[in-house]
């Protein structure tokens, strides 16, 4: 009875400070002002509703919280991102990237594969989404 106590509470502790470095490792991010300006000037033709819909997207496949929406900016890179969250190569993670590519597909009907880079930027994601919406 008192292993499983232990047992429980070192788990429990383990997940508290897993999300207490993630949070820290983010600290990058959500200090930023928020970035909706450089996508109105980079997308200035994109309603906001479009730029909350594709970040939300974004949001949802990396598992941050809806208030973080305006903290990424246009320049942004997904990998890294993907790399502040996971900074040992090889770390298990929780398929960010696969979800991103399969939610992104299903939403606009674009191959993002195809078009996959290290240094995809967001922005580069947006405007394939807005060039499938627009054909």
């Amino acid at each position: 009875m008192i292993r499983s106590i232990v047992l429980i509470c070192l788990v429990f502790g383990a997940l508290i400070l897993a999300e207490v470095l993630r949070r820290k490792q983010m600290i990058r991010y959500w200090q930023r002002a928020c970035a909706g300006r450089l996508w109105r000037r980079r997308f200035p033709l994109a309603s906001k509703t479009e730029i909350r819909e594709f970040l939300d997207i974004f949001l949802t496949a990396f598992a941050f919280e809806d208030k973080r929406r305006l903290c990424f900016a246009p320049d942004d890179r997904v990998m890294d991102v993907y790399r502040t969250l996971y900074p040992i190569r090889g770390t298990p993670d929780s398929m960010e990237l696969e979800d991103l590519i399969t939610r992104l597909q299903k939403r606009y009907g674009v191959e993002i594969l195809a078009s996959w880079r290290e240094d995809i930027t967001l922005g580069d994601l947006f405007t394939q989404t807005r060039q499938h919406a627009a054909s």
